[in-house]
């Protein structure tokens, strides 16, 4: 993740989520955050595949769902950063105008950075309507759910071939193996 310049001209989230992001260079993708236009590689092909499952999983088990749908690369804004941060997550659940679902494919690379991950799923918690964020790895079939109960959350490990993604707020249950399928292991 690069930060990227741009001139004196402030962009606010709705601004930026506006814009269309070729004026921003040449990356992938971007996000607002705390003011500053930070710049995404392009996905690894792993990550590619597991993005393309998740959303062909999601959608199938949503398709007689009337109020929610899935999305990939839509915008998300923290209501206590407004004005300054629009994260991109991977994909997401929308219910109504709010997403409710948020995911991240997590790549090894991303690891390395904890503190900024640790920052991205603050500022996903705090977007309006958030009931759950799954953090799907890249390397491993794992996945993390946090899952908003009261005015906290709460984390499960879900992992193993054999294990189910349950997300509980929008009511269906997806199996890792499905997320994994014709994913290159990784050498050890």
């Amino acid at each position: 993740m690069d930060t990227v310049a741009r001139d004196s001209q402030f962009l606010d989230a709705d601004e930026f989520l506006r814009t269309d992001q070729s004026e921003f260079g040449s990356a992938w993708r971007y996000e607002l955050v705390r003011g500053a236009i930070v710049a995404h590689a392009a996905p690894s092909p792993e990550h590619g595949v597991i993005l393309g499952n998740l959303a062909r999983e999601i959608g199938n088990r949503l398709r007689d769902h009337v109020e929610c749908r899935s999305e990939v690369g839509s915008g998300a804004v923290p209501q206590y950063e407004q004005r300054h941060t629009a994260r991109i997550p991977d994909a997401m659940i929308r219910c109504g105008k709010q997403p409710r679902v948020l995911f991240e494919v997590v790549s090894p690379s991303e690891l390395r950075h904890k503190r900024q991950w640790d920052q991205k799923r603050s500022d996903l918690q705090a977007v309006e309507g958030m009931h759950e964020i799954v953090e799907i790895f890249q390397d491993e079939m794992l996945a993390h759910a946090y899952r908003r109960q009261g005015d906290g959350w709460t984390f499960e490990w879900v992992a193993g071939p054999d294990a189910a993604l349950e997300l509980r707020s929008v009511g269906i249950s997806v199996p890792l193996a499905a997320l994994y399928e014709r994913v290159t292991p990784q050498e050890a």
